[in-house]
């Protein structure tokens, strides 16, 4: 007992100068209901040992929530302490139905968590009525907090409120933060889940899984699932397995003990992705056979991740990652095979354990079907299918719905949930992205859940890791949700005007912009230019300056600039500033017409080109289906390399390119120019990126233009796409 004491103190003494060294200052913690023991002080039965003390007998409701780490002067602890108790007075009789506690578990360190803590209310400070108690916690954790929390049978209306905890001899018992909530948290709409995909969560280190936990914890967000466990076209796993033969992990952590791991001590229900396979997007329910093999695999999955992982209280079910929608299943054909594949999947997993729930996200596109078709599919669907969970995908980030479309469609969902699988839960999948992958404003994001609420019992999200974390995007746009779930009120004031915007020409087809920034009761996240009245590049950054390129010389455009915030609110425009483009050469020869030219990819059937349709002198016009257009839905980058015959000397270099939004077409991240004298070794000319457009029908030139000193015979064109989406190309030109 002696020598257990000093070990824990000189430990104790060396983590903290390791923690004070660098920086750690305990952060206060925020529940989304109101904690009525916040800031309180209490009594106990038992006084905590002088080398982990209890400041002013208010450090357990002081709202700082004590780390991983045995250093945290946020612990309290006590030696050899079998039995103790703590008493609140509330001042008045309050309401209340919830309670949680922190503990620490550090077995190397002789510190153990309780074996029960029993929470219990007293009108009078005499008799006191047990309200509910916790049994031991955490058996699979260690060097953790454990949480021990519990709720009433029903709302409890006292003034008093006692823990008593029971705790192994010889031993110490280390305590953090008591919190005492009510039944009802917040009139607001809140997130209580996220996806997350593994590629994100294999970047982290312990300290940022605990940190993004807590984030979560923080905004009431108590779901997390884990996007897949497996890629079966690729045959790899986020986890160690020799259960799946010819599979290799492709992760550096084991992801899914990680995210059960956290799970169990935060508090978090953890749902395991089963496997995702790109050719689902290609096959959908229309191979048999590819389908039945793909069941096969997820019930080995089952098997192996429950043999492996089942003893996790964290680990609540699976989900299914095949997303269906309503335009690649059109008949009963391949409603009947997607049954078979639900049937053999969901069946399979209730077998292995009955609580374990099944979750799938399907989503819908608006665009040329019906909510009736929907409907029907559904009905059909689900009256055969062992599913719990039905979490649709509000289609917002990924373009496929407006806000006001929300309410017929899960109207729709609801009503064939309630005519074939009347048990089933019905959740939304809020998208929080843009369809450039930025995060949505929250405005955006409140008003999609506000628009479904009818119809669904939770909100889960695609993603608070992604795009709402404030390890991952900037954190004004946590803060500012943060206080929303806390108020319930989502901030309103609007940005100051930026001012004193100037602008100059510095190039031929090139301008640099400046301004003074604006001012927000929150910060800003960004700002948007127009030009000529269009709005043609949205920064998210403060930076208070922009470059524009890769426009028509010897030109006049008219610019204002306007800065928003994380909620979407936005100032007024600044006052506008015309600047004039330099003239530039013009270089008449162009040395690639007709010249026959090689790719690293062919071209799309619908867009189809024998080897001379880029240097054939015919430009594409705004429509899609021009026949001028050579077409690509590649998402790597491809190249196109011309011969000019012989060595020739190069003045520009320009490709040109179709944007079509509504047709899937985007214009290109970027495009490289190179040049070789004998088709082997390349040198860069250079890089243009994607200029800034308005997200109107256009054609777009890129182009280098007032080279020096490049003679070469072949020239190479290298695309990268805008992700998954058609690249339409038509012209490519070498002049001199």
């Amino acid at each position: 007992m002696k020598l257990r004491s000093v070990s824990i103190t000189v430990l104790f003494t060396m983590m903290f100068s390791l923690f004070a060294f660098a920086g750690f200052n305990p952060q206060p913690s925020y529940a989304m209901s109101t904690n009525l023991l916040l800031g309180k002080p209490y009594t106990s039965s038992s006084e905590a040992d002088a080398g982990y003390p209890d400041t002013n007998h208010k450090e357990l409701t002081d709202g700082v929530e004590a780390s991983y780490l045995l250093a945290d002067t946020a612990w309290q602890g006590r030696f050899n302490a079998t039995s103790y108790s703590f008493t609140v007075d509330l001042g008045k009789p309050q309401t209340f139905k919830n309670f949680k506690t922190n503990f620490y578990k550090y077995t190397g360190a002789g510190v153990q968590i309780p074996i029960q803590v029993e929470f219990s209310s007293s009108a009078d400070h005499s008799t006191w009525i047990t309200a509910c108690s916790v049994s031991q916690q955490g058996d699979d954790v260690d060097v953790a907090p454990v949480p021990y929390r519990c709720s009433a049978a029903s709302d409890i209306t006292a003034r008093y409120v006692k823990m008593t905890v029971t705790s192994a001899p010889s031993t110490y018992s280390f305590v953090d933060e008591w919190e005492v909530t009510p039944a009802q948290v917040s009139s607001s709409i809140a997130l209580s889940g996220t996806f997350l995909q593994p590629y994100l969560a294999n970047q982290w280190t312990d300290a940022e899984w605990n940190t993004e936990f807590q984030k979560m914890k923080d905004v009431g967000i108590n779901k997390l699932i884990l996007n897949w466990t497996a890629d079966s076209k690729n045959k790899t796993t986020v986890y160690p397995t020799t259960a799946l033969a010819g599979y290799t992990q492709n992760t550096s952590a084991d992801l899914v003990a990680k995210a059960l791991s956290k799970g169990n001590i935060y508090g978090v229900d953890i749902y395991l992705g089963l496997q995702i396979n790109q050719d689902w997007f290609v096959n959908y329910a229309n191979d048999a056979t590819w389908l039945s093999n793909e069941a096969n695999i997820s019930k080995k999955l089952v098997e192996d991740l429950r043999t492996k992982y089942g003893t996790n209280p964290s680990l609540k079910g699976f989900y299914l990652p095949f997303e269906v929608d309503n335009l690649n299943l059109p008949s009963t054909t391949e409603w009947d095979r997607l049954i078979s594949f639900y049937q053999t999947v969901g069946s399979y997993i209730k077998q292995q354990s009955s609580s374990m729930t099944v979750m799938i996200s399907p989503f819908f596109n608006s665009r040329g079907a019906t909510t009736a078709n929907w409907q029907t599919m559904w009905e059909y669907i689900l009256s055969k299918s062992p599913l719990d969970i039905f979490a649709l995908q509000d289609g917002i980030g990924a373009g496929h719905a407006e806000t006001s479309e929300l309410d017929a469609w899960f109207s729709a969902t609801k009503t064939a949930i309630n005519n074939a699988r009347p048990s089933m839960q019905f959740w939304d999948n809020a998208e929080t992205f843009t369809d450039n992958f930025k995060t949505l404003d929250l405005k955006t994001v409140v008003a999609d859940l506000n628009a479904v609420r009818p119809y669904v019992s939770d909100y889960i999200s695609f993603s608070f890791n992604h795009y709402l974390s404030p390890q991952q995007v900037n954190p004004l746009y946590y803060a500012t949700y943060k206080d929303y779930v806390l108020t319930g009120a989502l901030d309103a004031a609007a940005p100051t005007t930026p001012t004193h915007l100037s602008g100059r020409a510095v190039h031929s087809g090139t301008n640099l912009l400046n301004w003074t920034p604006s001012t927000d009761n929150f910060g800003i996240v960004g700002y948007k230019i127009y030009r000529n009245n269009e709005l043609v590049w949205t920064a998210y950054t403060n930076a208070t300056s922009f470059t524009d390129s890769q426009f028509h010389s010897n030109t006049s455009y008219r610019y204002t600039v306007q800065a928003f915030d994380a909620a979407g609110n936005y100032s007024a425009q600044s006052l506008p500033v015309t600047v004039t483009t330099y003239a530039e050469t013009n270089y008449p020869t162009n040395l690639a017409s007709g010249k026959k030219y090689t790719s690293t990819i062919p071209a799309h059937p619908s867009y189809p080109d024998s080897g001379g349709k880029l240097t054939d002198g015919a430009f594409g016009t705004t429509a899609s289906w021009d026949e001028a257009w050579r077409g690509s839905n590649a998402a790597s980058p491809y190249s196109f390399t011309i011969d000019l015959g012989s060595s020739k000397s190069i003045k520009e270099v320009n490709a040109n390119f179709l944007q079509a939004i509504s047709a899937g077409v985007l214009l290109p991240e970027t495009v490289t120019f190179s040049s070789s004298s004998d088709n082997i070794s390349f040198k860069q000319i250079g890089i243009v990126h994607k200029p800034a457009v308005s997200s109107s029908d256009q054609t777009k030139t890129y182009r280098l233009t007032d080279l020096s000193g490049i003679t070469d015979r072949y020239v190479k064109v290298t695309i990268e796409p805008a992700s998954i989406a058609w690249t339409l190309i038509d012209e490519i030109q070498v002049k001199q």
